[in-house]
């Protein structure tokens, strides 16, 4: 018997996996996935990115089949996965990879999952193994790619940017595609995967969300449905020349990367939920400040100077940046760190509403903040660690260094609370909660 392709072994894999196979401790993060995810979600839906969506999805129409998250009106599954995804990324609160390998690959996966699940009234363990199964899908084409950088030397960005292949993966798992179907999907959203991540100099982080979560989850969703209706594409897309990883990184087969542990090691068990809406790593250094700030019973008026030590790779281009009216403050490392001396909490609210950036004692502590990068911290274990020093007005000189850390569930209640009270009050976050937090017993989520 011939040996099965790299592509039909993941997918027969998959398709062998039950709701109930999966590990415990996994199904419980995959359900604090969706717990904590749709809590950013619901708060990103006040940003201007998440209007402009909804614009685009009004603009378009289609059957309201699904919810587009904190908004009365449905949509289409397209248009759906399109803002909610979008939504995912809308800003930096949502959960990151603690490896620093993939990125945001929440955002895309869980759209799609949810969209399809409320397209054919999947039950919440269906849509919490479509999670499970598209990240694990998404990670390990990141594993392969580092592995190829590891032994090339060579730097290849996103392999895939957009984490449109795990998108597909969960929409079609989700959906109810047989194995074959879900095939011709991966082989079309090849196609339409993203490679470009040129959103740097982007003041408005509207590229950014798109691109982490919106294009993903949008070309995800479509590739499935365009193989449930009967398209075609390449089988074994992950095989071969000229297939993806060809195509991406000039290799003919995936290697062991793809398939190792496959059902002993899951992904998405390295997801770290982030207390503090900053991106670019400087979350953690926020997370530093206000714990040696109030170990120290410190307030913003003892301050004379913050000294953050960064990893090199998120000094570069990050610390000098303009505030612009209507710009997220969430990604330049001063202003992160200046909104958190003077406000503290979890920084979404401060970074978008102006009343927090225009004033002079936010300039004034702006200036006190000095970044530097440590050459020694390089590399992806050191990824998210940061060093701050506090000195203070009367002489005194305050240190501590931490890497990121995973949130108990107590602090993801808090944040869960906080967030969805911004966007809908106190009764729905009590509702909301009781429902997500029994995803897995809910026999339909349309």
């Amino acid at each position: 018997m011939a040996e099965l392709s790299s592509t039909k072994s993941f997918l027969k894999w998959m398709y062998a996996t039950r709701f109930e196979d999966i590990p415990s401790d996994v199904r419980q993060m995959a359900l604090l996935a969706l717990y904590d995810g749709i809590g950013c979600n619901l708060a990103c839906s006040m940003l201007p990115s998440a209007h402009r969506m909804v614009d685009f999805a009004n603009l378009v129409g289609g059957s309201p089949d699904c919810t587009m998250m904190g908004f009365p009106m449905r949509t289409s599954a397209l248009n759906a996965v399109q803002v909610n995804g979008t939504l995912g990324h809308g800003d930096e609160m949502d959960a990151h990879d603690g490896d620093g390998r993939g990125t945001h690959i929440l955002a895309a996966v869980m759209a799609g999952a949810l969209a399809s699940g409320q397209l054919v009234g999947a039950s919440g363990p269906e849509v919490l193994r479509g999670v499970v199964l598209g990240y694990e899908l998404s990670k390990r084409m990141v594993r392969v790619a580092a592995q190829v950088e590891r032994e090339t030397g060579n730097a290849f960005g996103p392999v895939d940017a957009g984490n449109t292949m795990g998108a597909t993966a969960a929409a079609g798992i989700t959906l109810g595609l047989p194995p074959d179907r879900l095939e011709v999907a991966l082989g079309v959203a090849a196609h339409m995967s993203c490679n470009i991540a040129a959103y740097a100099g982007e003041t408005a982080h509207m590229t950014a969300s798109f691109l982490r979560g919106g294009v993903g989850a949008r070309n995800g969703m479509a590739a499935v449905l365009m193989a449930k209706v009967g398209y075609d594409a390449p089988r074994d897309i992950f095989d071969g020349q000229p297939g993806f990883f060809h195509s991406r990184l000039g290799i003919r087969e995936p290697g062991p990367e793809f398939l190792r542990g496959l059902g002993e090691e899951y992904g998405i068990m390295g997801l770290i939920f982030k207390r503090h809406n900053a991106g670019g790593g400087y979350h953690v250094a926020r997370l530093v400040l206000l714990e040696v700030m109030s170990e120290n019973g410190l307030s913003a008026g003892d301050i004379a100077e913050i000294q953050a030590e960064v990893v090199p790779r998120r000094d570069e281009g990050l610390t000098s940046s303009v505030h612009h009216a209507n710009t997220s403050l969430s990604h330049s490392g001063r202003e992160v760190l200046a909104l958190a001396a003077l406000h503290g909490g979890m920084g979404l609210r401060e970074a978008h509403d102006e009343k927090f950036s225009n004033t002079l004692e936010f300039s004034a502590m702006r200036e006190r903040v000095k970044i530097s990068a440590r050459n020694d911290w390089a590399g992806f274990e050191d990824r998210f660690y940061a060093g701050v020093t506090v000195i203070t007005k009367d002489g005194r000189k305050l240190s501590k260094e931490s890497k990121d850390r995973q949130m108990t569930e107590a602090e993801l209640d808090a944040k869960f609370s906080y967030l969805v009270s911004l966007r809908a009050g106190e009764d729905k976050v009590r509702e909301l909660a009781q429902v997500l937090r029994r995803l897995d017993t809910v026999s339909n989520v349309a």
